[in-house]
C-alpha cells in the first residue's frame, strides 16, 4: 500500500482531532524494541500518522534500537544498554522513548501448562527487565518520557494453514500448548497489566493499551461484525482479524501497515495529543 493511499485512509479515520497548542512538546521520538517496533519503523507508521495529524516535523529514530526477534532479556544486557545510552546521547532532540518489548520473552516461555505461580514468575521476570531498561533510559536522559506500547491479540485461528502456517504459526501454537483465543488473550491481558504497572509507579512513564484495537478498527465482516461494533479491549474469545495482519493475513502475530497506522493513532489519542497540546501539560512534565 502506498503512503498516499495510507494517508488517505488515515484522513478518513480522523473524526475530530485538534492540535490547539502552538508549541510542539515533542521534537524527537526514539523507538526501542522488537519486531513490532521495527515494523512500525520500517512502515514509517509514526511519520505518516503524525504527519496527517499536523505534526510532521517530529524526528523519528529507530534504526539502531529496533530489532526483530529481540527480547527484554536481550536488551537488559550491558552491550545493548550501551547502544541505547549511546543513541540517547546522540539524539538530543528526543523527548519520548517508545518501548515495545516483552512479547517474545512471553511467547518463548508461556504455555497452557504453566501454573499460576509459574506464569507469575515469568511475568515478573519480564517486568524486572523492562524496569531496568526504563531506569537506564531515565538515568541517561532524565528529561525524557517513556511510552510503554505493547501488542494486540494474536491470531492462531485463521493462520494455521498454508506455508507460513505450516512452518511458523502452527509450530508456535503447538509450543504454546494449542491455546484457544480466550486462554491466550487472557494471558496477554495479565501480562500487559503487569507491565503497565511500571507506568503507575513513575511520573515519567506512560502506557497506552492496544488490546482489542484491531477488532474495533477492522471488525469481522465475514461474521457480520462491522468495524466499530467491538470496542477495546474487545472480545477476548476472538483473535485479531485477518484484515489487520501482515503477509496478507497469514502472519499470526504482526500487524500490516494499516494496522500499525491505527496503533499510532491510538497512541496519539492516549498519550501524544496531551504532549503536543502543551497547554494541558503540568509544569513538572
Amino acid at each position: 500500500m502506498s503512503n498516499a493511499i495510507r494517508s488517505g485512509l488515515l484522513c478518513l479515520a480522523l473524526v475530530v482531532v485538534t492540535a490547539s497548542g502552538t508549541a510542539r512538546a515533542v521534537d524527537g521520538l526514539l523507538l526501542v524494541g522488537d519486531s513490532w517496533a521495527e515494523q512500525q519503523w520500517d512502515d514509517q507508521a509514526h511519520a505518516l500518522a503524525l504527519g496527517v495529524l499536523g505534526f510532521g516535523n517530529v524526528s523519528i529514530y529507530g534504526a539502531a534500537t529496533t530489532e526483530s526477534g529481540t527480547t527484554a532479556a536481550d536488551w537488559v544486557q550491558p552491550a545493548r544498554l550501551q547502544v541505547l545510552s549511546d543513541e540517547l546521547a546522540l539524539r538530543g532532540d528526543v523527548d519520548v522513548v517508545q518501548l515495545t518489548l516483552g512479547g517474545n520473552d512471553f511467547l518463548n516461555a508461556w504455555n497452557t501448562g504453566l501454573t499460576p505461580v509459574q506464569q507469575g514468575a515469568l511475568v515478573e521476570s519480564v517486568r524486572a527487565d523492562l524496569a531496568s531498561i526504563v531506569e537506564t533510559i531515565l538515568t541517561e536522559r532524565p528529561d525524557v518520557e517513556v511510552l510503554l506500547s505493547f501488542y494486540d491479540y494474536p491470531n492462531f485461528v485463521d493462520t494455521l494453514g498454508g506455508v507460513i502456517g505450516l512452518f511458523v504459526c502452527a509450530p508456535l501454537w503447538n509450543d504454546l500448548g494449542q491455546p484457544d483465543p480466550l486462554q491466550l488473550n487472557t494471558a496477554s491481558t495479565d501480562f500487559e497489566q503487569a507491565m503497565a504497572a511500571l507506568a503507575a509507579a513513575h511520573p515519567r512513564v506512560f502506557h497506552v493499551s492496544h488490546l482489542g484495537l484491531m477488532q474495533a478498527r477492522f471488525g469481522f465482516p465475514s461474521d457480520g461484525i462491522p468495524p466499530g461494533q467491538l470496542t477495546p479491549p474487545g472480545d477476548l474469545a476472538l483473535p485479531s482479524p485477518v484484515e489487520s495482519l501482515r503477509l496478507g493475513g497469514d502472519d499470526c502475530f504482526h500487524l500490516n501497515a494499516e494496522g500499525y497506522d491505527g496503533l499510532v493513532m491510538n497512541q496519539f489519542d492516549g498519550y501524544f495529543q496531551d504532549r503536543f497540546e502543551v497547554i494541558f501539560r503540568s509544569a513538572f512534565r
